[in-house]
């Protein structure tokens, strides 16, 4: 009976070897930035909406969102341009009142992207006092960015009971 405890006893104390050979390609650059370049790209990513998100590789939202951004600027140029057109669309009351509600879905909108940005750049492990600061960031840039369209919506309703 007590060889076969000894026996016992000196296979589970021998350690287990494994040779196994994986070749598995495991994408160690998740990570695309550090905590301060993603802060860095963030902010950039709210200058020129949409190259956060190229940065971060996710490239349809990237294009998607410049190419929106891109397409908005145009439109806005354009009625710089064409002054009739931009007098003729400021005194109508049902005009007025549709652009205070797209500055209230672009607030949203640009709100999104912004937050959007910062998750993809952000890396996988961070401190409790750099999750403070990047929320911290995200919501100066969010309101540095919907604040003046809080006013151009102010302003639209405004000028829309005015024009009634």
């Amino acid at each position: 009976m007590s060889e076969q405890s000894d026996a016992g006893g000196a296979r589970r104390s021998a350690p287990l070897v494994l040779d196994v050979d994986v070749d598995v390609d495991v994408d160690d650059d998740d990570d695309v930035t550090s905590f301060p370049g993603a802060i860095v790209w963030t902010i950039a990513g709210t200058i020129l909406p949409g190259l956060g998100f190229l940065k971060a590789r996710r490239w349809f939202e990237g294009i998607f969102t410049l190419l929106c951004f891109v397409l908005l600027a145009g439109g806005v140029g354009y009625l710089a341009y064409q002054r009739t057109f931009a007098i003729r669309l400021t005194t109508s009351h049902i005009t007025l009142l549709g652009i205070a509600v797209l500055c209230g879905i672009l607030g949203i909108l640009i709100t999104g992207i912004i937050l959007a940005t910062y998750l993809a750049l952000r890396p996988h492990v961070v401190t409790v006092g750099q999750r403070i600061a990047g929320a911290v960031v995200v919501l100066v840039l969010c309101f540095v960015v919907c604040l003046p369209l809080a006013v151009g919506a102010g302003y639209s309703l405004s000028q829309a009971s005015l024009v009634r």
